[in-house]
């Protein structure tokens, strides 16, 4: 995800109803409405872990409570409750620096945040997977395997423990009158694919697909999802737009949400393309990096385009 620079920032928030990307119309082709972004007042929230669930081997599920779900007196600032509109939407969690084990957390300003110069607020961006306003539960599912200060944390997480949390900054509502949607992504993207499925369009057809470790891995309880299990001899997005490639698409301007990591990312965005899917009904997000390896010019060719694809996603 996007490194924030030292320099202080400040996130202020309006709400829009313009189309993502900038387009010039609300109304693409004949009854077309894009996905439309909105801009939502950003608060910084202390919550506690209410509990702890292993959905899958590789996969934890961290039940988030508490007042501050609600609305609170914030920094000199009267500060709104918890909302989420739609199944992309995400939070910034923090999270101690890994080194020196300090804690360091953005202040709370109003209707957006200010950024301390350094250190720099160590966090990482997480999908809602769910949000109960009624019992006051917030959803987060944090993939466990592999390192990560995100992934440990959620390790070793237990129900009285407290994390501080920001956003939604943003919100993507999804298209209207598209003849069909594709989901794609890898372990990381299930959260949002299956918030996405929680509630799929009606009578249009949504073609979901996730590549997961093993069958294991598999989350039985989403439906309308088809599971492609990871294999060392291609990659996940060979995998994926193998998938996407033999299905048979109605005519028209689809919607296809990709997301994972940046590599297979960019190779489903060439999916795309054969598709005829437009940049405005294109929502791709690279949400994590592999390792590069190799020489000093492919490390520095790869980092060019992984540092693209990170900007293009989720800022």
């Amino acid at each position: 995800m996007f490194a924030y620079p030292k320099a202080k920032r400040s996130y202020r928030s309006v709400v829009c109803h313009s189309p993502i990307e900038g387009t010039e119309d609300s109304m693409g082709t004949e009854g077309l409405v894009p996905p439309q972004l909105l801009s939502l007042p950003v608060v910084l929230r202390c919550l506690d872990v209410v509990r702890v669930v292993d959905v899958t081997p590789h996969m934890r599920r961290v039940t988030l409570g508490g007042e501050q779900l609600g609305a609170f007196r914030s920094g000199g600032h009267d500060v709104t409750p918890f909302a989420t509109h739609n199944p992309d939407d995400y939070v910034k969690i923090f999270f101690a620096d890994p080194e020196t084990n300090v804690l360091t957390l953005p202040e709370q300003d109003d209707g957006h945040l200010d950024w301390p110069r350094r250190p720099a607020p160590t966090s990482r961006s997480y999908t809602i997977r769910r949000y109960d306003e009624v019992a006051g539960e917030l959803d987060v599912d944090f993939v466990v395997h592999g390192g990560g200060v995100a992934g440990e944390w959620a390790r070793t997480a237990k129900a009285g423990d407290t994390i501080h949390l920001a956003g939604p900054r943003t919100s993507t509502v999804p298209p209207k009158g598209a003849p069909w949607w594709i989901l794609a992504g890898d372990e990381t993207a299930l959260p949002a694919i299956a918030h996405y499925l929680d509630a799929p369009p009606s009578g249009i057809p949504v073609h979901a697909f996730a590549v997961v470790p093993d069958a294991s891995d598999e989350q039985v309880d989403i439906e309308g999802i088809t599971w492609l299990r990871r294999r060392d001899d291609v990659s996940d997005g060979q995998q994926l737009a193998a998938a996407i490639s033999a299905l048979s698409l109605p005519d028209g301007d689809g919607w296809m949400w990709i997301a994972g990591e940046a590599g297979t990312v960019r190779e489903l965005r060439s999916v795309a393309k054969s598709l005829g899917v437009g940049k405005t009904m294109l929502d791709a997000s690279g949400y994590w990096r592999r390792p590069v390896t190799g020489g000093v010019l492919k490390r520095v060719r790869t980092l060019r385009a992984q540092a693209t694809e990170t900007l293009a996603g989720r800022l």
